[in-house]
């Protein structure tokens, strides 16, 4: 591949990449202007709960990378009640509007009526397109805006990342037109009881224990938004402890589907750049920066909680034969059509994760092949004359922040259901354009172990 494929290959944005395999797009400009049309508007009232500003802020985070005709707020400024501490390089802020424009989202004065909208808070009513992200206990919801907020009580904030984020995946299925009843209709999603219809499940208790420690392997889309989701849980004077694991470098394209990578973390590695962003949190961390293999034994002093956020079939059959005790493990849809799967594996399980991933009897077939007749592949083809690199940037996947930001949701809320002795999920799939259609696999119980907890500290 020669130097200026790799250099599109790192670069390219994976929600723009969409367009490019979808053949609405014959050029990177033209992607970029589909994109440039997407626009929505976070709108709140006075007095945010601490969770509604979760939910806000997982909003900001996963809209900012994906519409890209901007994102704004109308709401009063008042007090950062959320624990997030702002980038590890700037003094944590302590107003919610000095949160929001450090995450790039500009203020505005009024609700402009022909832009959607997503609302956070009871108080917030408006005749606009748009949706309301509520929460209630371990429940996420997002409903049309003429609909009540849910009884948004309780202190997990898993469920109200998982809100933040199913809003912006309805704002953005409604621009790409994918689901005709996007901004129209309720979806939801219980972390208590996830077999449940979101709407009759059990709230879950208020959250009185937190994980101690944690490894978290792959620092992408997937590790940064379980990171995220960790951030943002009541963690006081005991310091969530941390292993951070990966081998990569930040690129360009991380930007695109990561909510933690930013331009100045460009070309720094993964592990130093979630370090220095969990020790801004208060958390302790330490780093690996090796492939993740077999031929490492985790020791009784190191967390025995792993969270694994890598898509490489290889790695993932290996999870369960290093000495962890308990796994979470998350995956993501890839093409055009499904960018919006998740699926959550839980070990040790029935079935093994070496027979989940099993090895593929013969080469696989390159699914780039399949894509690399679209226009804008042939362009680059014929421009570059590098096969090999055209065939490599067409096989990347397609990724979305908030796909990312809604896993990891799912993924802290396993961990969180552990701490608190609830049921046993084995393995989830859910998809964000069919919430209503859900896979919910029971487990027996964990064996018997002591993964570490702590306490929460109360809400400022």
């Amino acid at each position: 591949m020669n130097e200026s494929m790799q250099d599109i290959s790192e670069r390219l944005s994976r929600v723009l990449k969409m367009a490019l395999d979808t053949g609405e797009a014959a050029t990177e400009a033209e992607a970029l202007t589909i994109f440039s049309r997407y626009r929505v508007q976070l709108v709140f009232g006075e007095d945010l709960s601490e969770m509604a500003q979760v939910a806000l802020l997982t909003a900001a985070a996963a809209a900012l990378p994906c519409l890209l005709g901007g994102v704004s707020y109308v709401g009063p400024d008042q007090s950062l009640r959320a624990r997030w501490r702002g980038h590890r390089d700037a003094p944590a802020p302590a107003r919610l509007a000095g949160a929001l424009e450090a995450l790039g989202v500009h203020r505005a004065t009024v609700v402009e009526p022909q832009v959607p909208c997503i609302a956070f808070g009871a108080d917030v009513t408006m005749p606009a397109i748009g949706v309301r992200a509520t929460y209630d206990g371990w429940t996420a919801a997002v409903v049309p805006l003429p609909d009540a907020a849910l009884a948004e009580q309780g202190n997990c904030a898993a469920a109200a990342v998982l809100a933040g984020a199913m809003a912006v995946s309805e704002v953005f299925q409604f621009f790409r037109g994918t689901q005709p009843l996007a901004c129209q209709r309720r979806v939801g999603w219980s972390l208590w009881e996830p077999w449940s219809p979101w709407a009759t499940g059990a709230r879950g208790p208020n959250l009185t224990a937190l994980p101690q420690s944690a490894w978290l392997v792959g620092l992408g889309n997937l590790g940064q938004a379980y990171l995220w989701t960790l951030g943002l849980l009541p963690y006081g004077t005991d310091p969530l402890e941390l292993v951070l694991q990966d081998f990569d470098l930040v690129s360009v394209a991380n930007k695109s589907t990561s909510l933690l990578s930013r331009e100045i973390d460009v070309g720094k590695g993964k592990t130093r750049m979630t370090a220095k962003w969990a020790e801004h949190r208060g958390f302790r961390a330490s780093i690996i920066e090796r492939r993740f293999a077999a031929n490492f034994t985790v020791t009784g002093n190191e967390p025995a909680v792993a969270l694994i956020g890598v898509d490489n079939p290889a790695a993932r059959r290996l999870v369960e034969q290093v000495g962890f005790s308990r796994i979470v493990e998350a995956g993501l849809g890839r093409g055009p059509g499904d960018y919006l799967g998740i699926t959550v594996h839980t070990f040790p399980a029935s079935r093994a994760a070496i027979d989940c991933w099993s090895e593929p009897a013969h080469a696989p077939v390159d699914p780039a092949y399949a894509t690399v007749k679209q226009a804008a592949y042939e362009k680059l083809h014929a421009d570059s004359g590098d096969r090999c690199g055209v065939l490599q940037l067409a096989g990347r996947s397609i990724a979305t922040p908030f796909t990312g930001a809604a896993a990891g949701a799912l993924v802290i809320g396993e961990v969180l259901r552990l701490c608190h002795g609830g049921p046993r999920v084995e393995y989830t799939a859910l998809h964000l354009a069919r919430p209503g259609e859900r896979t919910v696999v029971a487990g027996a119980p964990w064996p018997v172990t002591n993964p570490g907890i702590v306490a929460p500290e109360p809400a400022p």
